[in-house]
């Protein structure tokens, strides 16, 4: 019985883990696309590129674990029973649960998975990934700033140029400095750079002129200069300064919010119920698996198929995963309503539970009725 199992379950744990890279390379494919413009157009080298989707794996992995596990017990309890490999288990003495064992250590092996990722390398990886994207997109850099367009910095300062030499220089420059309220000054420049000194970044222009119109009279006056500095200041925040978003949290960052910060206590129900959700979630890909093994356990053996099972199963699994994200959304308005997110997942598993074992009444109650009907006769 043991070979048996351990065949059933290397068979399974290969399917889930060629369906679980599949999706993930999929998923990765399409959000990665999202990226491609920074390496067209701003220039980023591609290692920046893929380090930067790497890091969202993880987060790709909780979404597509739970649909590799319940398409890996499907297929291969399918097979198995188009095959009559079941019906051969069954007749040589194994029980449902016997039979449904390899299923359950695979959603368990699922799960302890999605909870390892849940607990640690998402908030990690995610983390730094926003770090990442915080530092490219809020930080002044000759390589974000693109040629040909307006490229706004922090609201108040917008630069464009036509063209970017290899050596960083910018050609045909034009600054908006709108950072004093009331004041609208234009710079003009044959040439310029951009230049980051300790935390303070700065426009070097050459060649330049200084527009300004006076409000209250409307005149415009124009200053030339051989060269101008402009003081951007740090444009970006200080790490400290970023709040963290939910998914960038620990599970002790979720459930116990800086009560300190008034970001935290603005959103203290929505990190608590996605603190909860990273709990239930393992759940739910458990229930996954059952949910597989109920409907293609239960019930009687048929030669032309289980096309029913299948596709009931696969409604079911939609439903699943939509009232997971709807009870998600209804616990973060009502943080009585959290239950809902552990007590759903068990719910299925239990009324899987049920219907995985209650052929084997059946069966029970035939043979009995059999053994009557025999001993009668005689």
């Amino acid at each position: 019985m043991q070979t048996i199992s351990r065949y059933m379950l290397v068979q399974l744990i290969l399917f889930a883990i060629s369906v679980a890279v599949s999706l993930a390379v999929a998923v990765w494919l399409a959000q990665s696309l999202r990226f491609v413009d920074m390496i067209v157009n701003d220039g980023l080298p591609a290692s920046t590129f893929f380090y930067f989707v790497i890091l969202l794996m993880p987060y790709f992995l909780v979404i597509v674990i739970p649909v590799a596990t319940f398409c890996s017990v499907l297929f291969i309890y399918n097979k198995m029973n188009t095959d009559s490999e079941l019906v051969v288990l069954k007749a040589a003495g194994f029980s449902q649960f016997q039979l449904a064992k390899p299923g359950i250590l695979l959603g368990a092996c699922s799960m302890l998975t999605v909870v390892a990722i849940n607990l640690y390398f998402l908030p990690v990886s995610y983390r730094e990934f926003r770090e990442l994207q915080h530092y490219f997109r809020d930080n002044l850099s000759p390589v974000l700033l693109k040629a040909g367009k307006f490229n706004t910095i922090n609201n108040e300062y917008t630069i464009y140029f036509k063209e970017k030499t290899p050596a960083g220089e910018l050609k045909g420059l034009l600054v908006h400095d709108s950072s004093t309220p009331g004041v609208q000054v234009t710079y003009i420049a044959d040439t310029g750079a951009l230049i980051k000194e300790e935390s303070d970044f700065r426009a070097v222009l050459w060649n330049a002129s200084r527009q300004e119109v006076d409000p209250k009279t409307g005149r415009l006056s124009i200053a030339y200069s051989d060269k101008y500095v402009l003081k951007f200041g740090d444009i970006g925040q200080e790490e400290g300064d970023r709040w963290l978003k939910p998914r960038e949290r620990f599970l002790n960052e979720l459930l116990l919010p800086d009560e300190t910060d008034q970001r935290d206590v603005r959103n203290y129900d929505k990190l608590v119920a996605a603190g909860h959700y990273r709990l239930a979630s393992p759940l739910f890909t458990l229930a996954m698996a059952f949910i597989a093994l109920a409907c293609l356990l239960s019930g009687e053996f048929s030669r032309r198929g289980h096309l029913g099972r299948i596709m009931f199963a696969i409604v079911i699994m939609g439903v699943m995963m939509l009232t997971m994200f709807l009870f998600k959304d209804i616990a973060e308005k009502n943080k009585n309503l959290i239950s809902l997110l552990y007590l759903w997942p068990l719910f299925v598993i239990i009324i899987s539970i049920y219907f995985i074992g209650k052929k084997k009444k059946r069966k029970a109650e035939a043979i009995i009725h059999l053994d009557k009907a025999t001993t009668g006769k005689s």
